[in-house]
């Protein structure tokens, strides 16, 4: 779409610009290109419109929808829309306002005064050429001379009036005609039969101006009659210059005639083309918008599902989207910030099998240890730091019993140690005890009264 768009504003700018000869109707076959340009033109700019709107339509319901981006996309479009509106919309007119007094200008009323005028100034020559030649042929048709070449059918003295004539013929011919037949003639430009072929003989005599065209010159044809015998038939040539002058004045006038009866298509055509202009700029401003918006919003679209990802605990998902500028460096630090949390993670997941693994040796030993001291005969109390008890083995609990063989219920694991002994002991054993605590064991003989 994009592609078109520059091609088709390629063309409008060569069409309004550069005039470019292929472009401008100069026949029929040029006007149907030009109608057929214009349909052209009005499908893309149905389709351009089109897109446009959907386009529109679709950021709407992404917005009522409230799909990530669609907020941000809405503003930018509607601010690149107003920016570019109201220049657009005044272009618009004063183009059309432009066009409407151009198109007046080009078939307006001193237009086809002077077109009118260049032509009855052409016709105005003709019949001064023509008027000319009837001169000369009256003048050839009442010498004597040629009457009497008639009368008597020896057409020699009228060959000699016809040379005297011919600084006035001025490069033309002149020719002596009797029943359709050629007796004399004088600087023809071909044989009789020839020329007879090409002389409309029904137009002499006539006030129309009769034209013959042999090779690369016109002449302007003329004849006279000599009595009852037959006609002097003159033809003088009209200049060059004046002749290609007077053809193409013909053909612009033809041209013109052409153009002013395909005026409403032009006028169309070129609202078309300025409708369809408005409408590019619009699709391109739009366009233009949503890619800027899309460049922005999916980056950030992307984060976002990113982070719900990792709220989820995928710590190994990664921002794939690429982006440039600030966007492209929180993409960068995103995906960084989620990597180290994936290596946080690891370290963490390892810690907590190292140790896992060092409570289970350490519960394997306490255990080995309680077995250890449960097979020996010695009596053994632990304490923690509250002086709470946390372990007596059997033969503490033997030393302790009473006298019916039971374990003195002083004794159990979470007693406190003034529970057990007397507060005199207790107080003999606290340095005891605060030494151990200070340099990790310590040996000492107390006696204690059971």
């Amino acid at each position: 779409m994009a592609i078109g768009s520059a091609l088709l504003f390629g063309v409008l700018l060569s069409q309004s610009s550069f005039d470019l000869p292929f472009l401008n109707p100069d026949t029929n076959q040029q006007l149907l290109f030009f109608a057929a340009f214009s349909a052209v033109i009005f499908l893309l700019f149905v389709a351009l419109t089109f897109v446009l709107v959907r386009n529109l339509l679709k950021l709407f319901a992404e917005r009522r929808l409230g799909v990530l981006g669609s907020k941000f996309r809405t503003r930018l479009v509607v601010a690149g829309l107003l920016l570019s509106f109201l220049p657009v919309i005044m272009m618009f007119w004063f183009a059309y306002g432009l066009m409407n007094r151009s198109i007046n200008k080009w078939f307006s009323r001193p237009v086809e005064e002077v077109r009118e005028d260049t032509a009855a100034m052409a016709s105005l020559v003709s019949k001064y050429a023509s008027q000319n030649a009837q001169a000369e042929a009256r003048s050839m048709a009442a010498s004597a001379d040629v009457e009497r070449a008639f009368a008597g059918r020896s057409y020699s003295s009228a060959v000699s009036e016809f040379r005297r004539h011919e600084s006035t013929l001025q490069g033309g011919f002149a020719i002596a005609i009797v029943n359709g037949n050629a007796e004399a003639s004088f600087g023809v430009p071909a044989p009789w039969p020839l020329l007879k072929a090409k002389i409309p003989f029904e137009r002499l005599g006539s006030d129309a101006v009769v034209h013959l065209h042999w090779d690369t010159t016109d002449y302007i044809v003329s004849s006279a009659p000599v009595s009852n015998h037959g006609m002097v038939l003159v033809a003088m040539p009209l200049p060059e210059k004046l002749s290609e002058t007077v053809k193409e004045l013909d053909n612009s006038q033809h041209r013109y005639l052409d153009l002013s009866r395909e005026y409403r298509s032009v006028r169309r055509t070129y609202m078309g083309l300025l409708m369809l202009l408005t409408v590019l700029v619009l699709f391109a401003t739009t366009w233009l918008a949503l890619y800027l918006s899309k460049l922005v919003t999916r980056p950030i679209a992307a984060l976002a599902e990113a982070t719900q990802e990792i709220s989820r605990g995928r710590l190994d998902y990664r921002v794939e989207v690429t982006a440039a500028d600030e966007i492209g460096d929180l993409v960068g630090s995103f995906n960084r910030m989620a990597e180290e949390l994936e290596i946080s993670r690891r370290q963490i997941e390892a810690s907590s099998h190292d140790l896992s693994a060092a409570n289970v040796a350490l519960e394997q030993r306490r255990r080995q240890i309680e077995t250890i001291l449960e097979s020996i005969p010695t009596g053994v109390m632990s304490l923690d730091a509250g002086r709470k008890i946390t372990h007596v083995n059997q033969a503490l609990l033997r030393l302790f019993s009473t006298g019916e063989g039971e374990p003195s219920p002083s004794i159990s694991v979470g007693s406190n140690l003034k529970d057990v002994f007397s507060a005199d002991l207790v107080e003999d054993l606290e340095p005891l005890l605060r030494r151990a605590d200070r340099m990790g064991n310590t040996t000492t003989q107390v006696e204690i009264g059971v």
